[in-house]
């Protein structure tokens, strides 16, 4: 789905979002939370769609710019460690959007 190879990765958040009932990749992005904004992150958490399965890794720093309304928003995907991401920590996450359970897929 993401890789260096094609230069779909980067610092911050990598996010991948699959259609829940087909398997197939909807959209890949990834999201700089060390010099970038978290508008544009929490813009798209909010855009996408109910079913559909989302992806996520960190890689360097993934939580210097989050705030709240992100945390918040990642959480409803199903995440219970999002509350807890600080600096540098490495961070993966499998959940959905609707899901009405926390996702035991995470580290």
């Amino acid at each position: 789905l993401m890789s260096g190879v094609k230069n779909n990765v980067g610092r911050g958040i990598n996010v991948a979002l699959v259609n829940g009932k087909t398997g197939e990749t909807l959209d890949t992005k990834f999201f700089d939370m060390w010099g970038g904004d978290v508008a544009p992150f929490i813009e798209f958490l909010k855009s996408i769609q109910d079913g559909t399965i989302v992806l996520m890794g960190t890689y360097d720093d993934g939580a210097t710019k989050l705030n709240e309304e992100a945390r918040k928003l990642i959480a409803e995907l199903g995440s219970t460690s999002i509350t807890n991401l600080g600096f540098r920590d490495n961070w993966v996450f499998c959940g959905g959007k609707g899901i009405k359970t926390k996702s035991p897929f995470e580290q």
